[in-house]
């Protein structure tokens, strides 16, 4: 199995991630600053009621002076968002600190690959010009055989442990893009409707249906950004547990006699006595 997806698709996806969360981190300022306008319009609104225009002005100036004593429900509702936003942050903490993993993951199975590739290779060469039969026969020629057959054997394994790593790895690859593919989707959208609710919360008038709509739309996310973590996480574990598999079964490997690499025959020949044992044919 190869990677769904190439190394400048999942960079592009991470890249656009890490945007979003800096972005996500400078909406409690933005918070702030529509319920100060909402603070400011609420004071107008007051002033123009008993005062006319000049009380307008007069309320204005009073809420800028006193926002940070805007109380009641709107004042509690600006903790609650911002609240849910460091809620959200905190969700999505295991997904930046884990952002550096999809490119390993990809780049490994990519080394799995090549690796099995260099094998491939001088395993060719070996058939096209290890063969001795038609030129000699005798002990040594059947010992040669012999070792070059187990040989051959231990490199199919090697190549077959390759393609194991090489497909686990692109799994996990493939399951942390999809992680970060749909929770990129879902941040998007999160920050175009909370930028309409902080709108609407600036005008004072609209606030309640504002910060109502804020709160909705982050609790949603931070929903579906701890299902798919759940999900991401239990891909990881199960692909884990098969590269566990593969280091515990090493040993275990055709060709590969307790762990080790097969030997050669050239300290089984006799180098004073050829004859006895090569026999050109």
């Amino acid at each position: 199995m190869s990677p769904t997806q190439s190394l400048d698709e999942i960079n592009r996806i991470l890249d656009k991630f890490s945007d979003q969360i800096a972005e996500i981190k400078d909406q409690p300022a933005k918070v702030d600053e529509a319920f100060r306008k909402a603070a400011i319009a609420a004071a107008e609104v007051e002033g123009a009621t008993f005062f006319g225009v000049a009380g307008a002005v007069a309320g204005a100036v009073y809420g800028a002076i006193t926002e940070d004593d805007f109380t009641g429900y709107m004042q509690d509702n600006k903790e609650a968002i911002k609240k849910k936003i460091q809620e959200l942050l905190d969700k999505l903490q295991g997904a930046v600190d884990g952002l550096k993993a999809p490119i390993a993951f990809l780049q490994t199975s990519e080394a799995w690959s090549t690796l099995k590739s260099k094998i491939g290779e001088a395993q060719n060469n070996e058939v096209v010009n290890g063969g001795v039969t038609g030129y000699w026969a005798g002990a040594a020629a059947l010992k040669y055989t012999a070792a070059r057959t187990l040989q051959d054997t231990a490199l199919d394994s090697a190549k077959s442990t390759c393609d194991k790593m090489k497909d686990a790895l692109a799994k996990m690859a493939d399951a942390a893009y999809d992680f970060y593919s749909m929770i990129v989707k879902d941040i998007a959208d999160l920050l175009v409707k909370l930028g309409s609710a902080i709108g609407k919360i600036a005008t004072f008038v609209a606030a309640p249906f504002g910060v109502s709509d804020a709160i909705d739309v982050l609790g949603k996310v931070i929903t579906s950004a701890v299902s798919y973590m759940d999900t991401l996480l239990h891909v990881l574990l199960t692909q884990r547990e098969i590269i566990n598999g593969i280091e515990e079964s090493k040993e275990h490997q055709k060709g590969l006699h307790r762990n080790h690499w097969p030997r050669s025959t050239s300290d089984d020949f006799n180098i004073n006595s050829p004859g006895s044992e090569w026999q050109a044919t």
